[in-house]
């Protein structure tokens, strides 16, 4: 009966394998942690062109409104965070105002919100309609009496004033900061249309 015996060397070939391996868990392990630790320390890019108006406001919470209780001062307007109702507005386009206080909580589960001067022309309105419309859910489209330009974008502490409807910067505005906020993914469904 013979015995075969191990080929010279099949032992220390295994054992380079395994310190192989190891090294390059090591490598890749240490190549992820310097690339998170270069990407979170990076600057951040500045915004697109049509976007260099943005006002960045402070935040001032996201406490909700007891029942009866009143609007709180804002340090915006319309305002971009802040104490707000319980319940959110539904995203949609409206043509009735939504309430401040609605809408904020809207923004705060991510939604961006158009407001509009109820005194523009029929045509910017029913253009600022679709535009809504196009983007689907997580937008608020409605004309508000006290707001300071023809038309104001706002989402989470941001705010961006324009003096007349502009498709591609409200587009802009949605992809830049819709869905930034404290609850961003919330659910808010496309649910109104009174336009139509």
């Amino acid at each position: 009966m013979s015995t075969k015996s191990p080929k010279p060397g099949a032992g220390q070939s295994r054992g380079m394998i395994g310190k192989l391996v190891w090294v390059a868990v090591v490598v890749v392990i240490l190549g992820g942690a310097v690339f998170l630790a270069i990407d979170l320390t990076a600057p951040e890019a500045p915004p697109p062109p049509e976007l260099e108006a943005v006002e960045t406001f402070d935040d001032m919470g996201t406490q909700h409104l007891a029942p009866g209780e009143g609007t709180p001062q804002y340090n915006s307007n319309p305002p971009t965070s802040g104490p707000h109702a319980a319940t959110p507005a539904a995203c949609g386009v409206y043509r009735q105002p939504v309430p401040d206080v609605s809408s904020l909580h809207s923004m705060e589960h991510g939604a961006v919100v158009v407001q509009y001067d109820p005194e523009l022309s029929q045509e910017q309105i029913t253009e600022l309609e679709e535009i809504g419309r196009d983007v689907g859910g997580e937008v608020i489209v409605a004309p508000r009496p006290d707001n300071p330009a023809a038309v104001v974008l706002t989402a989470w502490t941001k705010l961006l004033i324009l003096d007349e409807v502009d498709r591609e910067v409200i587009s802009a505005f949605e992809r830049e900061f819709g869905n930034r906020s404290p609850e961003a993914g919330a659910q808010c469904p496309f649910q109104v249309d009174e336009g139509a």
